[in-house]
């Protein structure tokens, strides 16, 4: 079977559909820590380590630390929702719920499972995002941060895109830890290095390797890309890196996630 195909299969949507549906029956738990988050750390590090910061250069000008900041969060938010739902909850699916067998019971197949995990983790991690835009906003009407919010609806796309990409990472590494005991080691080996080496919550400084890494890290694109829009008004070329990269993610991950899930499942080869 095509490995891309599945992905607008119905079974795939129902899979996504169950997700959704096991979701918001704790919609009122469930939302409080994609709004308290980006609260949080606005105030914490936005305002309160902003004064301290002060003004810092991006691309040529000064800007203060709460701007350089939000659209950082945005993108971030999308990374680590997406990772987190596709390794941490897909695993206890996989795992201990026996979910993905109940499903694969029915007329859904194995692709339909993984397309539904990525699917539903993409949805999350932009609704996520979309709530993080709410909190930004409600510092735009106190004064706090002018951003070009007509570019807001614009990214979501490339938001989703980008957390597609990054669930195809998480279940990835669902596919090959051999317990939730290994479970960290993804997290603080891969995912906190590239999410700090990614301009989001800093720019990064001004060594050569660090730099040339960082054009292959499509969180930093985002990030960078995201701050185009929402600062500048205007997209710049970190948005086709960001789309780019995500598509190359995609394409190259998708096939061996199904390779090694299958093997994990079913014990193929």
């Amino acid at each position: 079977m095509n490995p891309y195909l599945p992905a607008v299969a119905w079974q795939s949507r129902a899979v996504l559909g169950r997700h959704l549906r096991v979701h918001l029956r704790n919609w009122y738990t469930v939302t409080l820590p994609p709004v308290c988050e980006p609260l949080i750390l606005m105030l914490a590090f936005g305002i309160g380590l902003g004064r301290q910061i002060g003004t810092l250069s991006w691309q040529g000008i000064q800007v203060d630390y709460l701007h350089y900041l939000a659209p950082g969060i945005l993108a971030y938010t999308a990374f680590m929702s997406s990772f987190f739902q596709s390794l941490f909850a897909a695993y206890i699916r996989m795992h201990f719920q026996k979910s993905w067998e109940g499903q694969l019971t029915t007329q859904v197949q194995l692709e339909h499972v993984v397309w539904g995990e990525a699917l539903w983790a993409a949805t999350l991690a932009t609704a996520y995002a979309v709530l993080v835009c709410v909190v930004l906003a409600g510092f735009g009407v106190a004064g706090q941060l002018a951003l070009h919010w007509m570019w807001v609806p614009a990214a979501i796309p490339l938001l989703f895109l980008a957390a597609l990409a990054f669930s195809a990472i998480g279940l990835f590494f669902t596919a090959i830890i051999p317990s939730i005991d290994h479970m960290t080691l993804p997290f603080f080996l891969v995912i906190m290095p590239i999410g700090f080496a990614s301009s989001t919550y800093f720019p990064l400084p001004n060594v050569p390797a660090l730099t040339a890494m960082a054009q292959l890290n499509p969180l930093h694109h985002l990030a960078e890309g995201l701050r185009g829009l929402l600062l500048h008004g205007a997209p710049n070329w970190h948005l086709a890196a960001a789309a780019g990269l995500c598509l190359v993610l995609l394409i190259a991950l998708i096939p061996l996630d199904m390779r090694l899930l299958r093997k994990r499942v079913f014990g193929d080869g």
